[in-house]
């Protein structure tokens, strides 16, 4: 298959480098057998590694303070809950046309219903359904109490 970029091959023959004038023998360097355009030289070293022992110490207080700030929010955290529960009422009341269970959490304070299990939609909803099934009842119970006659 061709893609039309067909690889163009070099002819190997012989290469005539330059010379490199920029070799210097060093101090403490080994020699070899190569020509000077053939060999290597090291890259200096440079400084040597350093370890600031401050730097340890800082990110040391840096993590402690972070663990700190950590627990003191957990602690506000869980006083600004427990000041929440305790304005908090939770009751179970029992509601007389369904007769469901329902949770209600209210302020203690205004009175005003937080929260409630189950929803007033919901509620309302079972209260329908029970007044329809009690109409059907009442419904079925008229006919069976006609008698028809017929001559």
């Amino acid at each position: 298959m061709d893609f039309g970029n067909a690889p163009r091959m070099a002819a190997i023959g012989s290469v005539n480098l330059p010379a490199r004038s920029d070799i210097v023998a060093t101090q403490g360097s080994v020699s070899v057998d190569l020509p000077p355009e053939k060999t290597v030289q090291s890259a200096s070293a440079g400084d040597a590694v350093r370890v600031e022992i401050r730097a340890q110490t800082r990110d040391e207080q840096n993590r402690a303070a972070a663990e700190r700030r950590t627990t003191n929010d957990r602690q506000d955290a869980r006083r600004a809950d427990q000041t929440i529960n305790d304005s908090i009422e939770r009751r179970l009341v029992i509601e007389p046309r369904t007769r469901s269970v329902v949770l209600q959490k209210k302020d203690t304070e205004t009175g005003e219903t937080i929260s409630q299990l189950p929803d007033e939609t919901l509620l309302k909803l079972r209260i329908y359904s029970r007044e329809l099934a009690d109409r059907a009842v009442e419904a079925d119970e008229a006919r069976h109490h006609l008698v028809e006659r017929t001559a």
